[in-house]
């Protein structure tokens, strides 16, 4: 006789399956042709990533899973550091084949953001960098030591951080702002900015 909990057990494996998508899990080079998959709860993702910082540039392209709080296509200057991120999110079986390209280099627009808290150094904003951001970032998760992020984001940042702060339930006071220099008295919790500087220094180094 069959044991009723491996009946149970094989019924609940078939129906998560069965609710749950198929899509394509690559990173690096091996994007450029993915056979691997996984199977996913939320959304199926496309994600291209760079950071430049002190002459070193560093690049990940992938294919996952996401929740949509994620996909976020944007950037963020400060001048010494800049980061960029393409996503792309769909909600059918395999639907992220397609690898996405890293957003291009942009041409200064003219806007300016104060690259530090006193506004005595400013970053010449690019292309989309429509907003001032401030806050700050850990060099590493297990440490407090933190670097300033103070300085251009695309409208997309700002709006993503506040999917962001709903799907993590953070308790966090966003504050973009769109005129020249107006970042040097933004007063904010920067909970969810260093969450979000976390992630993206994870998703690059991983």
């Amino acid at each position: 006789m069959v044991d009723m909990k491996v009946v149970l057990v094989l019924v609940s494996l078939f129906f998560t399956k069965a609710i749950a998508l198929e899509c394509y899990s690559c990173r690096g080079e091996s994007a450029q042709t993915c056979n691997s998959y996984e199977y996913c709860p939320h959304e199926c993702n496309n994600f291209a990533a760079t950071l430049s910082a002190g002459g070193v540039h560093i690049e990940q392209i992938m294919s996952s899973c996401l929740p949509p709080a994620f996909c976020v296509t944007g950037r963020i200057n400060t001048g010494f550091l800049k980061a960029t991120v393409n996503s792309r999110c769909c909600k059918t079986d395999r639907c992220n084949g397609q690898v996405l390209p890293v957003l291009p280099k942009q041409a200064p627009s003219g806007k300016k953001c104060c690259a530090n808290s006193d506004c005595s150094e400013t970053v010449k904003c690019e292309g989309d960098e429509d907003h001032c951001i401030k806050g700050s970032v850990p060099l590493d998760v297990q440490f407090p030591t933190k670097v300033s992020l103070t300085g251009c984001a695309s409208k997309s940042i700002c709006d993503g951080l506040l999917s962001l702060r709903q799907f993590f339930n953070v308790s966090a006071d966003i504050k973009c702002c769109e005129g020249n220099l107006c970042n040097t008295a933004i007063s904010i919790n920067l909970g969810l900015l260093i969450m979000l500087g976390s992630l993206l220094t994870s998703i690059l180094f991983l």
